[in-house]
């Protein structure tokens, strides 16, 4: 009898009811935050129009950190609920944790600078026009993640691949490794803090103000558009786009919000066994996040919706011609008629 061959399948978890529905959800999750998230950077990035809207600059920033997650963290996370020891080497080990934190923090801080963006667009335009120009906007980005990296260095540092013999096989496993438990409590609330409580505080703070102007229409702004011929139209306008972004921050806020609230469990309980139960999930639904952005753009975004379903129709028109039309065939179309 093979005893290793057989508690060596006991590793592998894709059984179990729970790993089951992960994965079940896991899969569609990959498939729509990669396609979608891929339209909205051919979209933003092959259309001049869009690029002179300064806004765009950090939607475009979103999808690549939402990509990011997509094509690195997902696929290890899942793989992970099918084979629980760390078989992907130290490298990974220390740099997978280090990937998630950076990429949500880029997102976090984007999400502020989007807040900053639309209010002073809507509050005070004329200075926005001075200050928001794509060179330092791009300057911005640039800064959002250098600080998404300082932040998350220590996730990296304490991380370390530790091997066990178990049944005459070596086992590895990737487990963070804190100089003492008071250093990873100290991290963890530093991290809700910079990475949770003190931007939503911001972002609240903002939209409300932005609110106020948008939805009562007060005087200092319809003096700031008095020169606008259509004072209606440009109003509709900024009240879409500050919406569709408010719609972001709060989803954001949604699915992040129990992952945090978990890891602080872990680390203030005495019996961790309910919240790491759940930890998976949570995790799970941080991860959704990446493939929210574009669903929503299709529904709050015209000019997403549009190219989506220009790209739908070209290829249907292919197939009832029997011609052969390129995608990049489509989006020349596509461009052309968005500039005409």
């Amino acid at each position: 009898m093979d005893l290793n061959g057989e508690f060596e399948d006991t590793l592998f978890e894709y059984h179990k009811p729970e790993k089951i529905a992960l994965l079940c959800i896991y899969i569609p999750v990959f498939f729509l935050a990669l396609i979608g998230n891929t339209f909205v950077l051919v979209m933003l990035c092959i259309n001049k129009r869009f690029r002179r809207n300064i806004a765009n600059f950090f939607l475009v920033n979103l999808a690549i950190a939402d990509l990011l997650v997509t094509l690195f963290c997902i696929p290890l996370t899942t793989a992970q609920h099918v084979y629980s020891p760390w078989i992907y080497g130290e490298f990974l080990c220390k740099a997978i944790g280090f990937m998630q934190g950076m990429y949500v923090e880029a997102s976090v801080l984007t999400i502020v600078c989007m807040s900053v963006e639309r209010y002073l667009a809507i509050r005070h335009p004329m200075r926005m026009r001075t200050l928001c120009d794509p060179r330092r906007v791009k300057q911005v980005i640039i800064i959002t993640w250098v600080v998404a990296i300082i932040t998350m260095c220590p996730l990296a540092m304490y991380k370390k691949l530790e091997k066990y013999n178990v049944m005459f096989m070596e086992l590895s496993y990737c487990i963070e490794n804190w100089p003492s438990p008071r250093a990873k409590l100290c991290y963890e609330l530093f991290l809700m803090f910079i990475v949770y409580i003190m931007p939503g505080f911001v972002v609240v703070g903002l939209y409300t103000v932005i609110g106020c102007s948008l939805w009562t229409q007060d005087h200092t702004l319809q003096r700031a558009n008095s020169m606008v011929n259509n004072e209606a139209r440009v109003m509709g306008g900024r009240r879409k786009l500050a919406r569709m972004m408010i719609v972001i921050s709060i989803l954001f806020a949604v699915c992040w919000l129990p992952y945090f609230i978990i890891n602080l469990c872990i680390l203030f309980s005495r019996d961790t066994s309910i919240p790491m139960s759940l930890y998976p999930y949570a995790l799970l639904l941080g991860h959704a996040h990446s493939a929210q952005n574009p669903i929503l753009y299709f529904f709050m975004h015209r000019g997403f919706h549009d190219f989506v379903w220009r790209l739908i129709r070209c290829q249907c028109q292919q197939l009832r011609n029997n011609r052969q039309v390129s995608y990049r065939e489509c989006l020349k179309l596509w461009n052309s008629r968005q500039l005409s």
